[in-house]
Order: structure tokens, then sequence, then C-alpha cells
């Protein structure tokens, strides 16, 4: 249906809507599918347009997701806030509970944490990003 960038604080988002009916929209941003809600903005009148706005992944994501036994772990922003520290660097060996990234949310800061043992891969994001809930963060290889 249409392919679109937006850019919020300063990261870009590649969203493409797949299908809409009049409540809902099947969407892919930065390659990840998402169900959105369509609402009205409080001061539109009843006939205006709809906005988007994002709901919950299809799936649902938590500070880390596993895409298999013994294989990388994709480890996901449990909630929308802004990158305030990366504790690691790619190849680091880290440990159950060893600090990864601290997200502020909301004026609180909150620690995410190793849920295993394993080697630090790619790291998606950079210190001062905006993220969405369940963005990439890290990836977190077995070793």
């Amino acid at each position: 249906m249409g392919k679109h960038r937006f850019v919020v604080d300063g990261q870009s988002f590649d969203i493409e809507v797949l299908a809409r009916d009049a409540q809902h929209a099947e969407v892919v941003v930065n390659g990840e599918p998402h169900r959105v809600e369509l609402a009205a903005p409080a001061d539109a009148p009843r006939a205006a347009p709809r906005a988007m706005v994002a709901a919950a992944p299809r799936r649902a994501p938590s500070h880390a997701t596993s895409s298999g036994h013994g294989a990388a772990q994709a480890v996901r922003a449990p909630m929308a806030g802004l990158v305030l520290a990366i504790s690691v660097k790619p190849g680091q060996r880290v440990t159950a509970g060893e600090e990864l990234v601290v997200l502020d949310a909301m004026k609180m800061e909150n620690t995410l944490s190793a849920p295993s043992d394993g080697v630090v891969g790619e790291i998606a994001v950079s210190v001062g990003a905006t993220v969405m809930h369940g963005a990439l963060l890290l990836h977190l290889g077995a070793g």
C-alpha cells in the first residue's frame, strides 16, 4: 500500500503499510512486522482522516528473545525510550545478568541485562538514540 521513511529525534524508520481496514493496519517498521491501531487525533472531527498509533509487535518481545537453541539472541527494547549507555562492545564475553544497555523511559533509568552467558555481536543502536518498544538493541551469540 505504501512505503514511507520517518525521522524521529534523528532516528530513521522505514515503514511499509501492507494492509489496512477502518480500525487497524499491518505495517513493517525497519523490517519488524507490527499491527497498529488507527485512532483519530483527540481534537479532530469524527470525519477527519485517522492517524496511526503504534501498538505492540505481534510477538511479545522481552528484553531478549531467542531465535533458537544455541543460536544468537536478539536483545530488544522492552519499552520505548532513550539509549543512555551501552555497557558492552562487539566481541565482548558477558555473563547472565551483566549490564548491556541503559534506557531512559519516562525519566527512569532501566538497566537491561544479559539473559544468558554469551558473546556480544552486532550493536544496532547508539547512545542518544530513541528506540521504540521491541526495537533491536543488539545480538548476543552463544559463547
